[in-house]
């Protein structure tokens, strides 16, 4: 912790059917992650499809998982100060919070213009922008992310087309968007959190969260930009939900979140007659995606008269795999990119069962693998963290611009022992001792 600055520290939250997980990091010098700690509170129903449902229960959660990853933080921080007046109260006072949600959609808008041999300037591209941004939504959707996937310079593909002398121009953007309650009800979350006030000073914060877009960023963490010039689709198999998006010539192509997950399979197995807990740790346990592929089936006991067969279940869980790899397979044909992927990724707890590799290959025909968390670094502290169970957080975790963490306010406004430097660094003990017998010797003359 000496060589980390408290002003680097960034910290996640990302919100997911099952639980809120919660990661404290920062940025290396390579861009890596380093990992200091995570943790995790279970959600106990308050977000229902990657949306926030119940949004005093989500509040609560929230800030139960704040206020842990602070005191963690501190510890942290302060873990080589050995007198306890010497030790420094850190807040966090930002967090990056990913979006989800079942019906967040990317569709792609196009706009042209005729210049007439006219050149183009920087107030023509920002005014197709805006124009983009004004595009009208059914509903209650709205755009929550734009993507300039390509400028057209009188049949000519250009990245930027500032200065070229053209008779048309046209601009395709990619405008991922969604309901308005997909941000809305988040941000309830955080207003009740704020407004909160309790008489023990340590469970009050204030924090401002600012919204990623997860299955936008997870490739950040995951893909290489070699696969996501090739081709590759990136599949995130969450409990309720599953966002599929797809990357081609470096830029994000197609993008969809599909209302199933793991979730089904487990009330299929339930289906059986057994306890949704039970069902869930056959899946965990046993579950394989292929029946062909259990070599040794076996009678799993549930209890002194129940049994249930692993052929049995794998049939099930096939079943169900087979019904989502045809909406799979739809949403490929429907990209138009399909004949341009050359591998599929597969990230999340949902893809976490046995042989779901060969399911995939079997049904969609193209090379598949699990996902590394590539923007981890090489610390061992982060190695815990490489589970694809940790991809959504850590997307959104790399998104982060800026840091989290300031030194609490007090009362006493005389600069305190052991305290920052001008430059954010936190002075080691011995230095702040030192500096603290000076400033101890300075009020006593002053005093006198």
């Amino acid at each position: 912790m000496d060589e980390i600055k408290y002003s680097d520290v960034v910290v996640a939250v990302d919100l997911g059917s099952r639980n809120i997980r919660g990661v404290i990091g920062h940025k290396n010098k390579e861009g890596k992650l380093d990992i200091l700690w995570a943790t995790s509170v279970p959600s106990e129903g308050s977000i229902v499809n990657g949306v926030v449902f119940n949004i005093d229960t989500a509040a609560f959660r929230i800030k139960q998982l704040i206020i842990m990853l602070r005191n963690k933080l501190n510890g942290l921080l302060n873990a080589s100060s050995d007198d306890p007046s010497l030790r420094i109260s850190y807040d966090i006072t930002d967090v990056y919070v990913g979006l989800h949600g079942k019906s967040i959609h990317g569709d792609v808008n196009e706009l042209m213009r005729i210049l007439g041999s006219e050149h183009v300037s920087e107030e023509n591209v920002h005014a197709m922008e805006e124009e983009n941004l004004r595009m009208r939504l059914a509903g209650s959707r709205r755009i929550i992310e734009v993507v300039p996937l390509e400028y057209v310079v009188d049949g000519m593909v250009v990245d930027d087309p500032v200065g070229c002398v053209c008779d048309n121009l046209r601009a395709r953007f990619l405008n991922i968007h969604g309901e308005s309650y997909v941000e809305d009800n988040l941000r309830k979350c955080f207003d009740i959190i704020n407004g909160s006030t309790n008489t023990d000073a340590a469970s009050n914060i204030k924090i401002t969260p600012h919204f990623i877009l997860s299955s936008r960023h997870l490739s950040d963490a995951v893909l290489s930009p070699e696969q996501k010039e090739v081709g590759c689709m990136l599949l995130d198999f969450g409990a309720q939900t599953t966002s599929l998006s797809i990357y081609h010539e470096r830029k994000l192509r197609f993008l969809h979140v599909f209302n199933f997950g793991s979730d089904l399979i487990t009330n299929d197995i339930a289906s059986l007659r057994l306890p949704w807990e039970i069902s869930e740790k056959l899946k965990t346990s046993f579950g394989q995606a292929m029946q062909s592929m259990v070599t040794n089936p076996a009678l799993v006991d549930i209890d002194a008269d129940r049994h249930v067969d692993t052929m049995t279940l794998a049939g099930i869980i096939e079943s169900r795999m087979s019904d989502f790899l045809v909406r799979i397979n739809n949403a490929m044909t429907v990209s138009g990119y399909s004949a341009c992927l050359d591998s599929i990724v597969i990230v999340g707890g949902g893809a976490k069962l046995g042989h779901i590799i060969e399911k995939i290959e079997k049904e969609t025909g193209i090379p598949t693998r699990f996902g590394d968390i590539r923007a981890l670094s090489n610390n061992t502290e982060s190695e815990e963290y490489a589970d694809v169970t940790y991809a959504s957080v850590m997307g959104v975790l790399k998104s982060a611009e800026s840091g989290c963490v300031t030194i609490r306010e007090t009362s006493d406004t005389r600069p305190k022992k052991g305290k920052k430097n001008k430059s954010g660094w936190i002075l080691p003990t011995i230095w702040g001792k030192m500096v603290g017998k000076v400033e101890e010797k300075v009020d006593e003359m002053f005093d006198e």
